[in-house]
């Protein structure tokens, strides 16, 4: 899947894109991390709800 799909993209299709990304992100560790970091803007509101979403996956507790 090419970035500018990204926007009308679905979940189904999105999910597993962003799971190997972060899958991948791990594996880079600090690295990888830092990349991400350089990419972000201060106050991405849709960047912090995505994280408590990603937060709530880590943690068990979302489940269909």
């Amino acid at each position: 899947m090419k970035i500018s799909e990204f926007e009308n993209a679905t979940p189904e299709a999105l999910a597993p894109v962003l799971l190997a990304t972060l899958q991948r992100l791990g594996q880079l560790g600090r690295n990888g991390a830092v990349a991400l970091a350089r990419l972000v803007e201060e106050d991405d509101a849709d960047l912090e709800e995505a994280v408590e979403w990603l937060a709530d996956i880590a943690a068990g507790s979302l489940r269909e």
